[in-house]
């Protein structure tokens, strides 16, 4: 994803297919139902490190690969999540 693609995500904010998580030190809750919610439409991207209005506040540099390994296992285990996801990381 370019610079100007990105920020014109940024500018237009969350829609049904966009959802920004704080993602501070560790992922919320709620970015699950995120997932879940995306699962039962058409599919969309969660931007972590990202607040509500847009703001990037970006993610903990040492907390980033913990986070990716558990959002990974969370979402591969058939007891959480039935659906096959695919997961495309975007820079």
């Amino acid at each position: 994803m370019d610079l100007t693609t990105l920020n014109s995500i940024l500018t237009i904010g969350e829609t049904v297919a966009v959802e920004f998580k704080r993602c501070g030190s560790g992922l919320e809750s709620d970015t699950y139902e995120s997932v879940c919610a995306f699962l039962n439409r058409f599919g969309g991207d969660i931007f972590m490190g990202v607040l509500d209005d847009g703001t990037v506040v970006g993610v903990a540099e040492k907390a980033a690969p913990d986070m990716v390994k558990n959002f990974i296992s969370v979402i591969s285990n058939p007891a959480v999540f039935f659906s096959t996801i695919y997961l495309h990381r975007k820079l």
